[in-house]
């Protein structure tokens, strides 16, 4: 089994506050276009490694990345300012093959200070879902040697510039929000698997497995149902301690919440000390067991609903790569129901399916328009 670094530091909230000891850069993208384009800009361009920068995507502005940026020294990042549009970074395809320089990137750097990206609402999303990306276009966090694939195609980790894991991207090829993506620290232990899984019983079983472990304490078990507003620690787990040996973990929550569940492990060493691993997702109901097909489309596209009904109205949209929003149907007898959006006015292209539940959980589904 691949290894996987267990020092990516993803934490998950709807607001973050920061103290800053001097004003950050401030840049503003008011007007769609190229990331590298002076006239996307409000003042200035983001180029290359941003220190300590304030960049905000406004609402109903489209990004599109077109080079290599990474945020380090206490950056952030805003993907939409209000509820009025969408606000949407969308990472172009590179010809890259063999390093993250050429290729079309934005990496979080872990240099002890929390840079962020932060996506402000459920309409405003960043996506990489081109089929002719590069392996090294996307968002990711890098680790000095060690950079991991949050948005977009495999594969999921490197070593320098060596592919280590082929595995899907944290995070699959398009995020919406409201959530936030950070990066910052390490711990001595070796995380080389994290899943979780509804069982029979319609529990959820969380395994974890280390491979290296010095100093450490226990594992805090955390779970969010609001998108990762808020966090509640389930329960916690012995660690071994020290061992460079597999050691498999097990935990499980006997009373998931309806609709959208996300956990996430808190490594806790002896120290007091922490990091939290990636978040992992299980959704029931119906915004799990939608399905889009014919997939590609050509004159129509049929999005189904699970069998059983939902509380509230469902929101279903077709959006455009990007970010305009093309077509909108609301559900209210949302078990069983097929909802059918025409699509041969459309060109030929990537487009996206939103499913948003009145509690706003949402599943995002990638559909192609061919002509062919």
């Amino acid at each position: 089994m691949k290894q996987i670094y267990f020092f990516a530091t993803l934490s998950f909230a709807l607001f973050l506050s920061f103290n800053k000891t001097d004003a950050q850069t401030v840049y503003t993208a008011v007007n769609t276009g190229n990331w590298a384009a002076a006239g996307t800009w409000a003042t200035g361009v983001p180029h290359g490694n941003c220190n300590h920068c304030a960049i905000t995507i406004k609402s109903g502005v489209t990004v599109h990345l077109d080079e290599s940026v990474t945020l380090s020294g206490g950056s952030t990042l805003m993907i939409g300012t209000d509820n009025s549009s969408a606000a949407v970074l969308i990472v172009d395809p590179s010809s890259a093959t063999g390093d993250f320089v050429s290729a079309n990137n934005l990496i979080l750097a872990n240099d002890g200070a929390v840079n962020i990206i932060h996506l402000a609402n459920n309409i405003s999303f960043i996506t990489a879902a081109s089929a002719a990306l590069s392996q090294y276009d996307g968002v990711l966090t890098n680790f000095g040697m060690v950079t991991y694939k949050e948005i977009g195609i495999a594969p999921l980790s490197f070593m320098g510039n060596n592919p280590q894991n082929t595995g899907p991207s944290s995070y699959g090829t398009s995020l919406a929000g409201p959530i936030t993506l950070s990066g910052n620290g390490t711990l001595p232990i070796i995380l080389s698997q994290f899943d979780v899984e509804q069982n029979n019983n319609k529990e959820v079983d969380l395994t974890w497995t280390t491979d290296q472990e010095s100093n450490s304490d226990h594992f805090a078990i955390e779970r969010s149902i609001n998108g990762g507003a808020h966090w509640d620690v389930l329960g916690t787990v012995a660690a071994k301690g020290n061992s460079s040996v597999t050691v498999h973990y097990s935990y499980t929550d006997a009373n998931p919440a309806a609709g959208t569940n996300q956990y996430r492990l808190q490594a806790v060493d002896k120290d007091g000390r922490f990091r939290y691993s990636e978040v992992k997702t299980i959704r029931s109901g119906l915004v799990a067991s939608v399905s889009v097909f014919p997939n590609p489309a050509r004159d129509y596209v049929n999005i189904t609903l699970g069998s059983e009904p939902a509380a509230g109205s469902l929101s279903i949209r077709l959006i455009s790569q990007s970010g305009q929003l093309l077509a909108e149907k609301k559900v209210t007898n949302t078990g069983g129901t097929i909802v059918t959006f025409p699509v041969s006015s459309y060109p030929h292209g990537n487009y996206l399916i939103q499913v948003i539940g009145q509690d706003g959980t949402q599943q995002i589904s990638k559909l192609l328009i061919s002509k062919q």
